[in-house]
């Protein structure tokens, strides 16, 4: 089914040979039904059973590689579920002509879900839990704790009592150890309360960084090349009527600007006097911001791809049924645009919603007109925080952890009496409350760091974060096919024969060897 040619041969029998109709009269003598047809697949465009026009009929070149076939099967196999197709172009830079055909097929049902995701999202939607969540710029933070729990005993192990407080206090801070053979039948499992937070590693951040320089310099290129085209449409730089302006008083002739670098040519109100779809481009630019916009869809591409990819490693381990505050994403763009394009926690949280629903939950928005999740403690204390300030800490019960994680656990207590109404949020303290008291060890471990193992590369020790998304590193090729030394040998302890030798030292010059990294001494004739 999968093994085509490299080209595929044109259609035969096509055209005017082939019925439309199928009714075999007097018009569709000689010609064969399109109906009884059992060729290779095609799509075939008619004008109806009363035209006179030929037939277009298309071959059609199926997805290839591995792990396709199912795909193919389940939109294929049953004509009965076909709706419609549309024949959609595309510009692709990478094919002869700009421009890529495909034939996008309709079916009345569901997606196709691998194996694997039906076992995850079956896994999903059995998890007892509730989750919060809390997004930002930069970062998302998950809390999930079980939706029931037994009641736990007046007294615990370790000096612990029912409002989870031990003889110093409240135990927020600190961590309560239990042996094994002493905790109490009823216990609940370790990883009651577990913690998600996800951001941008640094390989990511590279990679952005690197994409943002090869965009910019691409616009660079048409914004030359729209300006060499069009010179008459944009006036000269002030360097460049400087220029002019001596060459003037010198009486020497003045020079053709085949590359204005200044502004638009515009009227007193700022409007360009020509319009710019009337401007002339040339096949280079039309080349360039081709391949611009084809690696600018790549990228929105590859951010769903990994936005579904993170939604679905977090429904797995917190449940199908997730509260988010309803907040306004456009306008973080307004302000913060670059580093919400990197992270895209609009795109997130929709591969969320996506998600839930799939594995038959839901992902509810709160207000935060009643809730202010990021103003309160779980003991019900408000807590006056600007957005420099990202640590929690209570007066009231000594709780400290991320502002975000705390935020994302009280988010995990929110019950609305609308789901689909926002402003019936209400944050369940009562509930908040019973969380530091059930799971003291765990609540603390959650809110202090991520809980979950992420599948992505960790972070450098010590950062207490977690790799949202890791991208591989390219490595750099060189055109003669061998990599170059290292331009960094490290520091040294010891001065370079160019440096010289501070009084304190008392060891003479020295120099370090970028190949054996040995501190020499230098002598007379070295």
């Amino acid at each position: 089914m999968l093994a085509q040619s490299r080209r595929l041969p044109a259609p035969t029998g096509s055209g005017t040979g082939l019925d439309r109709t199928g009714d075999g009269g007097s018009r569709s003598k000689g010609r064969v039904s399109w109906w009884t047809y059992d060729g290779p697949l095609m799509v075939v465009f008619t004008g109806g059973a009363t035209s006179s026009a030929p037939d277009l009929v298309l071959p059609v070149r199926l997805p290839q590689g591995a792990g396709r076939l199912p795909y193919l099967v389940h939109y294929l196999a049953d004509p009965t579920r076909w709706h419609k197709i549309d024949l959609v172009r595309r510009a692709d830079p990478g094919v002869r002509g700009g421009w890529r055909y495909e034939a996008h097929l309709m079916i009345l049902g569901a997606g196709y879900a691998c194996p694997r995701a039906r076992e995850r999202r079956a896994h999903a939607a059995g998890l007892e839990r509730r989750g919060g969540m809390d997004g930002n710029v930069s970062n998302l933070a998950v809390v999930s704790a079980p939706a029931t729990w037994p009641e736990p005993a007046a007294t615990e192990p370790g000096g612990l009592t029912a409002k989870g407080r031990g003889p110093d206090g409240p135990t927020m801070g600190r961590t309560a150890r239990t042996s094994d053979s002493a905790k109490p039948a009823t216990s609940v499992e370790p990883r009651g309360v577990t913690g998600t937070r996800l951001r941008l590693t640094d390989t990511e951040r590279a990679a952005a960084a690197r994409a943002r320089a090869k965009a910019k310099g691409r616009k660079k290129a048409l914004d030359r090349s729209r300006r060499a085209a069009n010179p008459t449409r944009y006036q000269p730089s002030p360097r460049q009527a400087e220029r002019a302006r001596r060459r003037a008083e010198r009486g020497l002739p003045a020079k053709t600007i085949s590359l204005p670098g200044g502004p638009r040519q515009a009227s007193a109100g700022g409007i360009p006097r020509q319009a710019y779809r009337t401007d002339t481009l040339s096949r280079g630019y039309r080349k360039v911001r081709a391949r611009l916009s084809a690696e600018a869809a790549g990228q929105s591409e590859a951010r769903r791809a990994r936005a579904a990819h993170l939604a679905a490693n977090i429904v797995a381990t917190h449940g199908a049924h997730l509260v988010v505050e309803d907040c306004d994403i456009s306008t973080w763009h307004r302000l913060w645009g670059r580093a919400c394009a990197a992270f895209t926690p609009g795109m997130l949280i929709t591969a969320l919603a996506r998600e839930c629903a799939a594995a038959g939950g839901a992902l509810l928005r709160a207000s935060t007109t009643h809730t202010a999740m990021s103003q309160h403690c779980l003991c019900g204390a408000r807590v006056a925080k600007s957005l420099a300030d990202r640590v929690h800490t209570c007066p009231a019960c000594g709780l400290s952890g991320d502002r975000d994680l705390v935020s994302a656990a009280l988010a995990s207590c929110v019950t609305l009496a609308d789901p689909a109404d926002p402003q019936t949020a209400r944050v369940d303290y009562q509930r908040a409350r019973a969380l530091t008291t059930v799971f003291p060890q765990g609540l603390q471990e959650a809110l202090t760091e991520s809980t979950v193992i992420s599948p992505a590369p960790t972070p450098p020790v010590g950062t207490g974060q977690t790799a949202a998304f890791s991208e591989p590193c390219r490595p750099r090729r060189y055109r003669t096919g061998t990599a170059s030394a290292r331009r960094s040998s490290g520091m040294g302890d010891t001065p370079t024969p160019d440096e010289t030798t501070t009084a304190s030292s008392g060891r003479g010059p020295r120099r370090t060897d970028v190949i054996t990294n040995r501190t020499i001494p230098i002598r007379d004739g070295s």
